[in-house]
Order: structure tokens, then sequence, then C-alpha cells
């Protein structure tokens, strides 16, 4: 009964729509905020139910990878026990290709299960999750999760590119950001600068470094060592003494992924407070705080999620001399990819005469700017 056995079976009565999606609320359950996922509860005593739909992505065709990346970052847990899916089956459909896996983890002496549904198809992928404590929850979960139905034509690509053999975080990390304008200043206080290795904020004395995705990094990961430890290791330990960290333990999906101590700055002798939260979207991205003191963290970040919407911050303006370059057509559509330093244009045309339609357009114009070095982070 551990596994979650989905087949495609479509409920009636898809009233609600997410990302490309449209789905049957679970009758009872509690829809919570929104943190880059839809996500519902139901609670009743000590047991309760959550259910989560993660937005489509552009994956790789590869579904084992996708599934491993979507376990490690929603479900694995050593603190709670979590470790591989206990039970994993692979199924497909329709050009689809689906990895169901779940796992029983443990809090407070308190068992739950917890699984995941990932689904591939060419560059699409996306994923659905529960968690419950009673075994009562499997058809509602069953249910929720055979009601989503997905939408490709409302499917927008995201991907980053790269010319060949030019590995991307190599080129910005040769020096700080060449955008013209690295630096925003924002209504409430933060400040944005765009180094090479992270965007770094400060406001009052308080610095929030967010580093750019390193695949690298995340891909040497051994699998024994959880997230927390493997990039403290990596970002503040190597910067700040910490004698006794204190690791977030407690049953929460998806898993928040904190450590946090007083510390010394070892570069300076100072004396600090010093955090790391991991986020992961398209792969694990550092959050590093650092603050005078721990009174003055807890009053800035009571709670880990409090630094979320910060993470909004890596805003910068991109001015005529960022992107030179030859154009072609006009009156449409143009884009500039700052990963890889090439510009899109497409131009398309319609008008309305005697009542008759005309439509007209240009193919897409790629165009290259080698002059180009702008870090990770912008869009």
């Amino acid at each position: 009964m551990l596994l979650i056995c989905l087949r495609f079976s479509v409920l009636h009565a898809q009233n609600n729509q997410y990302d490309i999606f449209s789905y049957k609320a679970p009758h009872g359950f509690t829809q919570m905020g929104s943190n880059g996922y839809l996500h519902y509860e139901k609670r009743k005593g000590k047991n309760y139910c959550q259910l989560f739909i993660y937005p489509a992505v552009t994956g790789q065709s590869d579904i084992e990878n996708n599934f491993s990346k979507n376990w490690d970052a929603f479900a694995r847990n050593a603190t709670q026990n979590v470790g591989d899916p206990e039970t994993k089956e692979l199924d497909s459909l329709n050009g689809w290709q689906i990895i169901m896996g779940a796992a029983i983890g443990a809090f407070n002496k308190q068992m739950f299960a917890v699984t995941l549904s990932t689904y591939t198809k060419g560059h699409i992928s996306y994923y659905i999750n529960s968690v419950f404590t009673d075994k009562k929850y499997i058809p509602v979960a069953q249910d929720f999760i055979a009601s989503v139905v997905h939408d490709q034509s409302k499917f927008v690509q995201h991907v980053i590119t790269t010319k060949p053999n030019e590995d991307t975080r190599s080129r910005s990390a040769a020096g700080s950001s060449s955008i013209t304008k690295s630096t925003t200043k924002f209504d409430d206080g933060w400040v944005a600068h765009a180094s090479a290795g992270y965007v770094i904020l400060s406001k009052a004395g308080t610095e929030v470094r967010l580093h750019y995705i390193d695949k690298a990094l995340d891909d040497a990961k051994p699998n024994t060592v959880e997230a927390p430890a493997y990039y403290w290791s990596k970002y503040v330990a190597p910067n700040y003494a910490v004698p006794a960290p204190e690791k977030r333990n407690r049953v929460q999906y998806p898993v928040i992924y904190h450590i946090q101590g007083n510390a010394v700055e070892k570069a300076a002798g100072k004396n600090c407070y010093a955090a790391n939260k991991i986020v992961y979207a398209g792969g694990a991205r550092p959050v590093i705080k650092i603050t005078t003191n721990k009174s003055v963290y807890q009053q800035q970040f009571p709670h880990p999620n409090d630094t979320d919407p910060i993470l909004n911050a890596k805003r910068f303006a991109i001015t005529a001399n960022d992107i030179m370059g030859t154009w072609k057509g006009g009156g449409g559509v143009e884009y500039y990819n700052a990963y890889s330093g090439t510009y899109s244009s497409t131009y398309r045309r319609g008008s309305l005469n005697n009542g008759g339609a005309q439509f007209g357009g240009q193919q897409p114009v790629q165009r290259e700017n080698n002059n180009i070095q702008s870090p990770s982070h912008s869009s």
C-alpha cells in the first residue's frame, strides 16, 4: 500500500488550474500559501496529509536523472530516516515516462509515508508528491494525483544554452559582472550587486549571498552526505568558523535544508551569525546569510522560509550597451539570452481589411555577441 500507482487515470470535474495542469481540489483540504508549487494540506490531531504539484520545467530526457534530482530535493532527509526510495516503479504511457517512488520516514516516533511521481516526455518534466501519516489518506492521494491532467500546449520552455565546449560557470567566474548596471537599489532598503559567483544583497549590516547554480558541484555531492552539510562545507566553512552549527530537524515537506550558528569570520576575526539555506530550483541555490549577531538574525529571519522573498532581488537593468549587435525585423519581440550572449528576434503582423485577415511575419533571427560576459543570474 506504500506505493501509489498512477496510471494516468483521469477523474471528472477538473475545475482548478495550476501551471500547465487542471486538477480536482481534494475535499476538506486547505490550499497553503504559494512558494513556487501547489500545496494542499489537511490535519486532524497528530495525523496529516500533504499533497503537492510542482510546475513543469525543462528537464533532461533521462527519467532516472530527473527522478533522482526530484527525490533528493523533496524527500531525502537523513534526520527523518528517509534515504533512497524503498519502492520504485517505472511506467510509460503515450510517450510519457513515469517513475513512482515511496519511502517510510519517522519524526518524534511518528511514522509517515512520502511518495514522489516524476513524469518526463522529451524536454518536459514535472513531479507530484504526497506525504501522509495514516493509510486512510492513500485513496485521497490516489484520487488527487489521478485528477491531474497536463496540457503540453501551455508549456513555455526555459533553456539555458552555451556554445560548444563553453562552460558558463567558468566564463562568469573569470571576473566580476560586465553588465553596465550591476547594482540595483530596492525600495525596501536592500541593495543588490552582481559579482562573479553570486548576487550579494546588503542592508543595515546584514549580508545575503544568492549563489548561482553550480552543476559540477551538485553532481559531485555523495548520496551519503546530506545537502545542508555538503553545501555548508563548500560555501560557509571555508570563510567562517562555526563551533556549534544548528541544523533544522523537524518534519516538513518540502524539506527545509537549513543550518545556522554563531560564527567568527576567519579573515577579519569578527564575531557574527551565519546561516545557509539550500533552495532547489533547477539545481541547488545556496543562500548565505550573515548578520552581526543571533538577535539581529532572528528579528530579520524568524523562520528559514522568511528568506524566500529576497530571492527575487536578482534583478538588474539591461542597457543598450549590453545588447550590442545586429538586429533584423521590427515591431516584434526581441529576446537577449545573458547566459549565451545570443539574441533572438521574432516579428509577426496581422491586419484586417474589409473583413479579410492577412497575416505575415519573419522567422526568428539569431545573433551572437562575443564581447558580453554576464553572470548566470541574468535573464
